[in-house]
């Protein structure tokens, strides 16, 4: 904006990055685009200091350079800015398909001072929202990088037997945080609301665990 208050530009992109449209009628060279990055005029792609960008692909085109450490997906930017939808803002994260009536009770889940997940799950795994395996190392790694999660929180699954068995998901994901996680042996279900408007659920129980 103008110090007259007229548009010097603007910029539409969508979730990956690339420019669905602009307005820039002083023709002003903005090269910025997704956190950290600019644009490189000569390959079309993002330069982020070690490596480039691939709006179209949503993916860096080389590994990260310190393999790793930055994560099991070398190629990855985002964790996924279209799939992990929370209107309410009260889970932490959301793995159940948003084509499933529980994705929307998973949202309304809200617990002070514990970090919460909803997703399908298994003894030994969960599922993601596109229903890909993700293990205990590759959920670790989401929650590490969430803004909402601090060294330390208990971990909670809204997730069917993740705390089932002697080496149960839950236990696993307990090892690679170094805190309690607490999630079902068994069914989690709902079956509606009470009088005063709260979901009614079954109580998860605690998993096995390693605390530091």
């Amino acid at each position: 904006i103008s110090t007259e208050g007229a548009t010097a530009w603007c910029a539409e992109y969508d979730e990956w990055g690339n420019l669905l449209s602009d307005e820039n009628p002083h023709h002003l060279q903005q090269l910025i685009r997704l956190p950290g990055q600019q644009y490189d005029e000569e390959s079309g792609l993002y330069y982020n200091r070690h490596r480039y960008y691939d709006p179209l692909q949503g993916r860096y085109i080389t590994q990260d350079p310190i393999g790793l450490k930055g994560g099991w997906i070398f190629y990855q930017y985002p964790l996924n800015p279209v799939i992990n939808v929370d209107p309410q803002g009260l889970v932490d994260i959301n793995l159940y398909p948003e084509s499933d009536l529980i994705h929307s009770v998973a949202d309304e889940i809200n617990i002070p001072g514990v970090f919460t997940i909803g997703g399908h799950g298994t003894p030994t795994s969960i599922e993601s929202a596109t229903r890909s395996i993700m293990t205990a190392k590759d959920l670790a790694y989401l929650i590490k990088f969430d803004g909402n999660y601090k060294d330390g929180m208990t971990v909670w699954l809204f997730s069917c037997n993740t705390s089932k068995g002697q080496n149960s998901f839950a236990s696993q994901l307990a090892k690679e945080l170094h805190t309690n996680v607490i999630g079902p042996d068994t069914l989690w279900t709902w079956w509606g609301r009470g009088t005063n408007g709260k979901l009614k659920m079954d109580t998860v129980l605690t998993a096995p665990t390693n605390l530091r």
